[in-house]
């Protein structure tokens, strides 16, 4: 805060339902007065605070709520514009909106109770949380799924409210067996190079980097962003004339990063 504050930073927290809890969304979403005294505390906390607003990131919730959702977020959009707040929420990245083009019934159970235009109606801006790509094998992100979620968010999220997502950490995987074994950022991938020989390569269907080692006779791979694979999606933003990005999270990014961003004015 104190960081923040000095450097001109705007603040602007989330909230979530607990740790990402089906049953507290459930009571939370079906009872007006806890919703009141919710939205109070915010606005109360942000005037404390001198936030610049809030984000609401509820997560894990079942798609019968859906119609419950976008009305709990536009009354607190409401009061929030009121008291001169801005609101924005994070939503998880849609393909389409067919139950069946997504795996494990994940429709029902996390994607399908974020009604894209509902919450766009609502907010000042959407960030979709393009990250953990559920058909990767490799990359956090293969480029063409990010493509997909673009092209579909947009049909229902004007360009200026949509904040893309960006991840900033790498999934590590075992090249013998094919599972995932690891999520890390920056000193995982340090690590790795104290420890190991590596071969460091770029993936240019994928736009995403990539480094191999071997360890005991397995290879293993790790899928990461770095400035050119953050380039590309920072020419989408561009490309479309997007509210900007949301990444997750700081601290994991490699710091070549930052001067992609810092060269690129969108």
């Amino acid at each position: 805060m104190a960081f923040a504050k000095k450097n001109k930073i705007k603040i602007m927290p989330l909230v979530t339902n607990g740790n990402f809890s089906k049953a507290t969304s459930q009571a939370f979403l079906d009872d007006s007065a806890k919703q009141d005294l919710a939205i109070k505390s915010l606005i109360d906390e942000a005037k404390k605070n001198v936030y610049w607003g809030w984000q609401l990131d509820f997560e894990q919730m079942d798609v019968s709520y859906r119609d419950k959702y976008s009305a709990f977020a536009a009354k607190a959009a409401e009061a929030l514009k009121k008291n001169n707040l801005v609101f924005s929420i994070a939503v998880i990245a849609q393909v389409s909106g067919n139950s069946s083009d997504y795996p494990n019934d994940l429709w029902q159970k996390t994607i399908g109770v974020y009604d894209y235009a509902a919450l766009t109606a609502s907010a000042d801006f959407i960030s979709i949380m393009s990250y953990d790509d559920p058909e990767s094998e490799g990359p956090v992100v293969e480029y063409q799924w990010l493509k997909r979620v673009l092209d579909y968010s947009l049909k229902f999220i004007p360009a200026e409210k949509l904040s893309l997502g960006i991840p900033l950490y790498y999934w590590q995987w075992n090249n013998t067996t094919g599972a995932r074994i690891g999520i890390g950022g920056r000193q995982g991938i340090y690590n790795v190079f104290a420890k190991h020989k590596v071969s460091v390569n770029y993936d240019t269907e994928m736009e995403a980097a990539f480094l191999t080692y071997w360890h005991k006779a397995k290879q293993y791979i790790i899928w990461y962003e770095n400035a050119q694979s953050v380039t590309k999606k920072i020419d989408l933003i561009k490309q479309y004339r997007l509210h900007g990005f949301s990444a997750w999270a700081l601290g994991l990014e490699l710091p070549s990063i930052f001067n992609v961003v810092r060269n690129n004015s969108y």
